[in-house]
């Protein structure tokens, strides 16, 4: 029996710009965002073999927590799978495959990174590699079927979405890569249908335009703002209009994600905010050196003193420094066997 392997990287995606502009017509929020894809990511292994009998099976290659672990599906729930089932709807001359996926899982579960998304454009890039049936055009079309960020993670880099977040513009030049910290609390995920339900009902949002307007007396809108100094390799001038309306009212709810916010600003970082619909928060640094002190700076000056202080409540905080990247799913290996 040949079989085939294929090993695929799937990055996870940060909102560095997030709005929420109204209701579309189909009952979804209209939304624009800044986005950017970073290298954390996941890596998926492929292995395809004809059988008479088709099955996909999904398996975690790595540990982890056993609230990480019940939270990721593994059967046909998954995106994997719905991602594996809709490209083989969508090719002339289908085979019967036995689909094994391992993955190892570095983008948390819950955080807000569009890690699913990620992990459902790297199986659309995986099908199509074993495949060659479709175009790029082709493959982002099925990937909006699947979910409004899997179109980016499939394309990846800096670029604006609109509508849901599916409707991508081309992508957009930076100077420099952006370093990161970022910081999610292991076991707190944030329901997206929840925050938005909340948002509906908040009595008055200081949108992020009406921010850049009046500290900064620009009527550019912040998505733009920020790109175009991004283009020019001017980092702080980007920061002015970097934020997400979701912030006013995700934080007092969520006490913690504020204290978290305002330690990263007090230890140096150029700037912090939550990503989508949270709870993942990130900070921004001059560069990647500066990226480890402050993820060193933070763990000293706040989860370990918080640990200390409520060893019985203290849910822990996962870091990570990270770096914006150009790229979105990509194919590293292709193995053939027999």
């Amino acid at each position: 029996m040949n079989k085939t392997s294929i090993e695929v990287t799937a990055p996870a995606k940060l909102n560095l710009t997030f709005e929420v502009l109204g209701l579309l017509d189909d009952g979804y929020h209209e939304v624009r965002s800044l986005m950017t894809a970073i290298d954390l990511s996941d890596t998926l292994t492929f292995t395809f073999a004809p059988s008479s009998e088709p099955s996909i099976n999904i398996s975690i290659a790595n540990n982890l927590g056993a609230i990480q672990k019940d939270s990721f599906p593994l059967g046909s729930d998954n995106l994997i799978a719905k991602a594996i089932r809709l490209y083989l709807s969508a090719i002339e001359k289908p085979v019967s495959l036995k689909v094994d996926v391992s993955i190892v899982k570095k983008i948390p579960i819950g955080a807000g990174m569009a890690g699913g998304s990620a992990n459902a454009a790297a199986t659309l890039l995986a099908m199509n590699q074993y495949f060659k049936s479709l175009s790029l055009s082709q493959l982002l079309d099925l990937a909006a079927k699947l979910g409004a960020d899997v179109p980016f993670c499939l394309s990846g880099g800096l670029r604006v979405g609109t509508g849901r977040g599916d409707k991508l513009s081309d992508k957009l030049n930076s100077q420099n890569s952006i370093a990161l910290v970022i910081a999610k609390p292991r076991n707190l995920s944030i329901s997206t249908p929840w925050v938005y339900g909340a948002y509906d009902e908040y009595p008055e949002i200081f949108h992020l335009a009406e921010k850049l307007r009046d500290r900064y007396m620009s009527e550019s809108l912040p998505c733009d703002f920020a790109s175009q100094a991004l283009a020019q390799g001017n980092l702080s001038e980007a920061l002015k209009a970097f934020g997400n309306d979701f912030e006013q009212v995700v934080f007092p709810h969520y006490q913690e994600l504020k204290d978290i916010k305002q330690t990263f600003i007090k230890l140096g970082a150029m700037g912090c905010h939550m990503t989508g619909s949270g709870p993942t928060i990130f900070a921004v640094t001059a560069n990647r050196e500066a990226a480890e002190q402050l993820k060193t700076d933070f763990y000293e000056n706040y989860c370990q003193v918080n640990e200390i202080a409520c060893a019985t409540k203290y849910d822990p905080i996962d870091l990570w420094v990270a770096s914006t990247i150009e790229s979105g799913a990509q194919v590293l290996e292709v193995t053939c066997e027999g």
